[in-house]
């Protein structure tokens, strides 16, 4: 299937993509852009927010205290299994 002919659901999310199992109390991602301007020129820049799903949404720690309430959008961070930090 070619990238024209790919079905999207109501998300912008392609349909044949499984979504992460996110529970209450953990800890997800989510990939933002922001605008800024060098110059003359406006640059968008994708930012990675991390926060944790509260079981209706996640609000995270950036300057507009962003909140997301669907999980069409997250992914649940990965840790390693031997020392915690994040894949």
């Amino acid at each position: 299937m070619t990238k024209a002919e790919t079905q999207f659901n109501n998300y912008g999310k392609p349909v044949d993509t499984i979504l992460d199992d996110i529970n209450k109390g953990d800890e997800v991602q989510y990939i933002d852009t922001k605008n800024h301007f060098e110059g003359k020129v406006k640059k968008s820049v994708k930012i990675l927010l991390v926060g944790v799903w509260d079981g209706e949404k996640v609000q995270f720690d950036d300057q507009e205290k962003t909140v997301v309430r669907t999980i069409h959008w997250l992914t649940k961070v990965k840790k390693c299994p031997m020392c915690g930090q994040n894949l």
